[in-house]
């Protein structure tokens, strides 16, 4: 074993728990839009797969306590940007590669997702997201998202996302805004704390999701020891 090895599974295993961090007070102009605002500052955005695989599920996480519904009007949005490669892709301001969109107005704490279905020129509602605090906990039926096949499957695993946060005319992008992230296969151990249960359409984690967790966390620890073990093996062969 080698540390080539040892880099190459710790990269294979990572995603199942990896989250994408974004920096604090990064808002820009967004683009095609003037005029002042104070979107919330998203630092932190996980998404995975739900329900065996059938719904997709993000969490956000802000650096303080959201305000829904919003004092100020108009009310601050966040836009889950996804990226189907099955599906014909559009491109305008600052949403680029995009073909479907998850919103959410923060007009109010029962106010139901926006769906757009961007080259069908359509759109459909669903059930609101859960505020709770510094996090916005949003799921997605996969048959609604991208549809179903001939065989009556989803497959979530093929779409990319990224996050638009929008107040006014400023905007807080995750990365570049482009849709490039994976869905994780299941939630990182940190994305159900306490107290913040998943949305109604989502059951309550089961045992053998928990089972499948620790065997992530598992699995990462053993590849940290081999990591360690494969260094000093070989530096004591250099001493040699």
């Amino acid at each position: 074993m080698n540390r080539r090895f040892v880099a190459v599974a710790l990269l294979a295993v990572a995603p199942l728990t990896m989250a994408a961090a974004d920096p604090r007070g990064d808002a820009v102009r967004c683009k095609g839009v003037a005029g002042p605002g104070h979107p919330p500052d998203l630092v932190r955005a996980l998404g995975w797969l739900g329900e065996e695989g059938s719904s997709a599920v993000w969490r956000l996480s802000f650096d303080r306590p959201l305000l829904v519904p919003d004092p100020e009007a108009p009310a601050f949005r966040v836009d889950i940007l996804v990226h189907d490669p099955t599906i014909p892709a559009l491109s305008f301001d600052d949403y680029r590669h995009v073909n479907r969109i998850v919103r959410f107005d923060a007009t109010g704490r029962n106010a139901p997702l926006t769906l757009l279905f961007l080259p069908e020129g359509g759109s459909a509602p669903f059930n609101p997201p859960i505020v709770d605090g510094r996090t916005l906990t949003i799921q997605v039926p996969g048959r609604l998202l991208l549809g179903e096949d001939r065989f009556g499957k989803v497959d979530l695993t093929r779409l990319r996302w990224s996050v638009v946060v929008r107040d006014g005319g400023r905007c807080d992008l995750l990365g570049n805004g482009i849709p490039s992230l994976r869905m994780a296969t299941v939630p990182s151990p940190t994305s159900s704390p306490a107290g913040s249960p998943l949305p109604s359409a989502a059951p309550a984690p089961s045992a053998s999701k928990a089972a499948v967790v620790a065997v992530a966390v598992a699995a990462l620890a053993a590849l940290a020891l081999l990591a360690i073990f494969a260094i000093r093996r070989r530096a004591i062969r250099r001493r040699r």
